[in-house]
C-alpha cells in the first residue's frame, strides 16, 4: 500500500526533530566539557631544608644566644633482646651508670631518651662503638638544633629562651621571633638564616650589675632586687638585672618566679626617690613659695577641708629646708607643703609627661603601665603622699626612663632594648634604633636644678653620700618607702622597698643607674644603706672600666 502524504510528513517532522535534539545534545555535552575546571596536579614548592634561628649579640658584639646542634641517645626497645649489654656499652659515652641506663629505659615502652643532650666529643666515639657491636639498629644517635647562653644568667629574664622546638618563649627570644626565625624560604638554598639581633645591653654593664644583685642578696636577702642603667643621652638600655634570676641553659630547675622581669614589669610604689619629680613638677609650675624655707619639726600637718587635718611624718627633724636640702635629707613635710600649693591637675598633667601614667614597648612580651590615678579621685591628702611616691603604683624603668629628662634639658626619651637587626648573609643593617623623645616634661632651668639638688645628696649629711665616688661628679635620690599591703590594705604589715636613684657624671649625663631591693631583712633597711653603696660600687666599676672619667689628681 502507498505511504499516504500525512504520514510521510509525519516521519520527516520526526527525523528532523531527532537530528536537531542530537545536534542540541552535542552543543550541550560540548560547552560543559569546554567549562569544566581542568584537572591540577599540586607540588609542594622547594623550600630551604632547615631554618637557622638569628644570632642575639650584646652592643660589643659578644654572643648572648646562639643556635647549636646537640646530640641525644635513644634506645629502639622493641629491637633490643639484651638491655643490660646494651647499656653497659653506652654508659662510657652518656656519663650514666648501666644502671642509671636501665631505670631511664624502663621509663619507655618501644621509644626510650636515655640522654637528650651528650657531649659532642663523644659522638663519634659512640658511633664507632655501636658500628663494632652491631647495635646501629637498636641505639640511634639523633642530633638536634638547640640553644644555647654563653652569658648564663646574666640578662636571662631580658633574652628569655627557646621551647622544645626551638621558638622563642620569653622575652626578645619571644618578640623578635618573627625575625629570628623566618619561614623555610622557597628555593633551592639548603638554609635559610633568620636576622641577627643586636641589643643595647652591654654584657660588661650587666655582669657589674649583677655582681652587686648578689651582694645585696647575701647581705640583706630582700624578697627580690632589681637594677638597671639607662644611657642618658639616647634612652638604650645598658644593663638590667633582675634577683632572683634563672639559667636558660638548665631551664629545668628554674622557677616562675626567678623567670619575671621585676625592672620592666613589677609595680610598686616608689617612696622618696619620687620626690625628684614631684620637686620638678612644683618648679615647673611656680606657684609654690620656694623661697621661704620650710621649717620641719619632724611632722607637718594642713587642712584638708571640712575641720580635717591630715599629718605626714618625717624620720627626724630637719630644720630649715631648701629645695636642695629637701633632696638631700629627704624632707616629707617640705615636699608636701610645696605640692599643697601646687594646682593639683598642673601637678597630675606634669608627672604625666614624666611617663607616670605610660607603658613602654621595649621589645618584651609585656608593657606594664605606671599609674597615677585621676585628681578628680583624689582624697584631701593624696597630693601629699603621691609628693613623697605614695599612691601610685610605678617600675624601676619607668623611674630610670623619667630620670632622661633632667639630663636632657628636660626631653623624656623612648628607652630602647633592640639597637639593630642585620641579614646574617650580608650583614646589611635592616634596622637600627634611633634616638626618640617622648615629651618634655619640664624646662632646662628645672632639670639643671634637680641635678644640682641630686648633687648634695651625695655629700656630706646627705642621705647618698654612700652614692660618691671620688673625683666623679654623681647625683642621687634615696628612698625607703612602705609597700602596702593588698590584702589589709594597711601599710603596717606590708613590706619596704630600699632603693636609689643616680645620674653620673653630673657635668655631662651619660649614665642613670637605679638599685632597688624588695623587703630586705637584717639590721637595715634603709635605701641609704642598702642600695647607695651598691650605686657607689657600680660608679667605682664605670670608672675601671674606663666608661666614667675621674678627675682625681693620682694620674701619672
Amino acid at each position: 500500500m502507498d505511504t499516504s502524504p500525512n504520514r510521510s510528513y509525519y516521519r520527516f517532522f520526526l527525523s528532523l526533530t531527532l537530528i536537531l535534539l542530537l545536534i542540541l545534545l552535542i552543543r550541550i555535552g560540548f560547552v560543559i566539557h569546554s567549562q569544566s575546571p581542568q584537572r591540577k596536579t599540586y607540588e609542594n614548592p622547594v623550600i630551604s631544608e632547615e631554618v637557622v634561628r638569628g644570632t642575639l649579640y650584646d652592643r660589643n658584639g659578644k654572643i648572648l644566644a646562639i643556635q647549636t646542634p646537640y646530640w641525644g641517645v635513644y634506645f629502639h626497645l622493641t629491637m633490643i633482646d639484651d638491655l643490660p649489654l646494651v647499656s653497659e656499652v653506652v654508659a662510657p659515652f652518656v656519663g650514666m651508670s648501666p644502671q642509671q641506663i636501665e631505670m631511664q629505659a624502663g621509663n619507655y615502652t618501644t621509644y626510650a631518651q636515655i640522654k637528650k643532650k651528650i657531649d659532642p666529643n663523644q659522638v663519634p666515639l659512640l658511633l664507632a662503638e655501636l658500628k663494632r657491636t652491631s647495635l646501629t639498629k637498636q641505639v640511634s644517635v639523633v642530633k638536634s638544633m638547640g640553644r644555647d647562653y654563653p652569658a648564663s644568667f646574666h640578662a636571662s629574664q631580658t633574652i628569655g629562651f627557646t621551647n622544645i622546638d626551638n621558638e622563642g618563649s620569653e622575652g626578645v627570644e619571644l618578640t623578635q621571633e618573627a625575625f629570628l626565625n623566618p619561614y623555610p624560604a622557597i628555593g633551592t638554598e639548603e638554609s635559610t638564616y633568620g636576622q641577627d639581633i643586636t641589643l643595647t645591653l652591654d654584657i660588661d654593664i650587666q655582669y657589674l650589675l649583677d655582681v652587686q644583685m648578689q651582694n645585696i642578696a647575701d647581705e640583706h636577702n630582700p624578697d627580690y632586687a632589681v637594677a638597671i642603667v639607662l644611657d642618658a643621652q639616647n634612652g638604650d638600655i645598658l644593663g638590667m638585672s633582675s634577683y632572683p634570676w634563672y639559667d636558660p641553659n638548665a631551664l629545668a630547675k628554674s622557677t616562675e618566679n626567678q623567670k619575671r622581669n621585676h625592672v620592666a614589669n613589677y609595680l610598686y610604689e616608689p617612696g622618696s626617690v619620687f620626690k625628684v619629680f614631684s620637686l620638678a613638677t612644683v618648679m615647673e609650675a611656680g606657684q609654690a613659695d620656694l623661697d621661704e624655707p620650710f621649717l620641719c619639726d619632724g611632722s607637718y600637718t594642713f587642712s584638708m577641708g571640712k575641720n580635717a587635718n591630715a599629718t605626714i611624718v618625717c624620720t627626724s627633724p630637719h630644720g630649715l629646708v631648701t629645695p636642695n636640702t629637701m633632696i638631700a635629707k629627704s624632707c616629707n613635710g617640705a615636699i608636701s607643703h610645696w605640692a599643697m600649693q601646687t594646682d593639683a591637675d598642673l601637678f597630675y598633667e606634669t608627672l604625666n609627661r614624666f611617663g607616670f601614667n605610660s607603658s613602654y614597648d621595649i621589645s618584651l612580651p609585656s608593657k606594664t603601665r605606671s599609674y597615677i590615678a585621676d585628681p578628680s579621685t583624689w582624697s584631701g591628702r593624696s597630693e601629699a603622699t603621691i609628693s613623697f611616691g605614695q599612691e601610685l603604683s610605678t617600675t624601676a624603668l619607668h623611674l630610670s626612663v623619667g630620670a632622661t629628662a633632667f639630663a636632657n634639658g628636660g626631653e623624656v626619651l623612648q628607652p630602647h632594648l633592640i639597637l639593630k637587626r642585620s641579614d646574617a648573609n650580608d650583614t646589611s643593617v635592616l634596622y637600627r634604633r634611633e634616638r626618640t623623645v617622648i615629651d618634655r616634661a619640664i624646662s632646662a632651668g628645672v632639670a639643671d636644678a634637680i641635678l644640682l639638688a641630686m648633687e648634695d645628696a651625695t655629700k656630706s649629711g646627705g642621705t647618698a653620700r654612700s652614692a660618691a665616688v671620688e673625683g666623679v661628679r654623681v647625683g642621687a635620690k634615696t628612698g625607703t618607702s612602705q609597700i602596702m599591703n593588698p590584702e589589709t590594705n594597711s601599710y603596717e604589715d606590708g613590706t619596704v622597698l630600699a632603693s636609689t636613684l643616680a645620674i653620673v657624671p653630673l657635668d655631662k649625663p651619660k649614665y642613670i643607674i637605679y638599685v632597688g631591693a624588695g623587703n630586705p631583712k637584717g639590721d637595715t633597711q634603709w635605701g641609704s644603706n642598702i642600695a647607695s653603696p651598691a650605686i657607689g660600687k657600680i660608679i667605682e666599676s664605670l670608672v675601671s672600666q674606663g666608661k666614667v672619667v675621674s678627675d682625681r689628681s693620682d694620674k701619672r
